[in-house]
């Protein structure tokens, strides 16, 4: 046996391969962090646990620290710190962009794609035993979305209409009005009507209008400058509304 294993390690391939097959677990392990984006939810005792057992990059014992630090929304600051040397590292949960996190962000997209707000967000994370984010952190991340979605939607109704627009400063294009409401049943108070093309079935104007303000409602009207109700009657009728307003535009 031993002179078998004297055969195998003075073998001049042994070193290539094993030298490969440090090299490849090298590149699989940068591709697996490179590709890694998604988000997972872990266990904290869990997380504890682990770190109790993983040895001090200083001095190699065990019996690392995690401690919570703070806490944003769904983002926590941790501090991982070494009970028999000076180690101490701290690091968010989640990554960050201009000091916010993006975790917060994206449950607040999620929650509004799905046609749900704060109060269903904050049931959830009790259920699933996450923090969540106050009522004015939730409303600020809002206004950061709006304003980005605003952006998103009229590059893409520009790039629309210079595509039926050509070079002509002037198109004559065949176009659908289609709406959709905030509720179903056509008794909702607000709604969104948008003019497609027939041609490229992309949309080339989009309009809200609703029938409620909520500024006005609880009489600060006059306080600050806002976007008023535009439309009164049925929520079925919207569509031919916005039909005629559009016409009358274009003429």
């Amino acid at each position: 046996m031993m002179k078998h294993l004297s055969s195998i390690l003075l073998n001049p391939l042994v070193p290539k391969k094993l030298e490969s097959s440090h090299t490849s677990l090298e590149i699989f392990s940068e591709k697996l962090f490179e590709t890694s984006k998604d988000n997972r939810i872990v266990s904290w005792t869990t997380l504890i646990s682990f770190f109790a057992i993983v040895c001090c990059p200083d001095c190699y014992s065990q019996g690392l620290e995690l401690i919570e630090d703070s806490v944003s929304g769904l983002c926590s600051h941790m501090n991982l710190k070494c009970k028999n040397c000076s180690f101490f590292k701290g690091f968010p949960t989640t990554e960050k962009m201009k000091g916010s996190c993006l975790i917060n962000s994206s449950i607040v997209l999620g929650l509004r794609i799905i046609g749900k707000g704060f109060s269903a967000g904050k049931k959830l994370c009790a259920f699933l035993g996450l923090p969540f984010l106050s009522k004015l952190a939730f409303r600020n991340q809002e206004r950061k979305l709006l304003k980005a979605t605003e952006r998103v939607a009229q590059e893409n109704i520009n790039a629309a209409l210079s595509e039926i627009k050509g070079s002509n400063s002037f198109t004559k294009c065949g176009i659908s009005i289609d709406g959709t409401w905030q509720r179903r049943g056509y008794s909702s108070l607000n709604g969104c009507v948008s003019a497609i093309s027939v041609d490229t079935g992309k949309i080339l104007d989009i309009e809200v209008m609703t029938q409620y303000c909520h500024i006005c409602a609880k009489g600060n009207s006059q306080s600050s400058k806002h976007v008023c109700s535009n439309y009164k009657g049925s929520a079925g009728n919207m569509e031919v509304v916005e039909l005629t307003v559009y016409l009358r535009d274009q003429m």
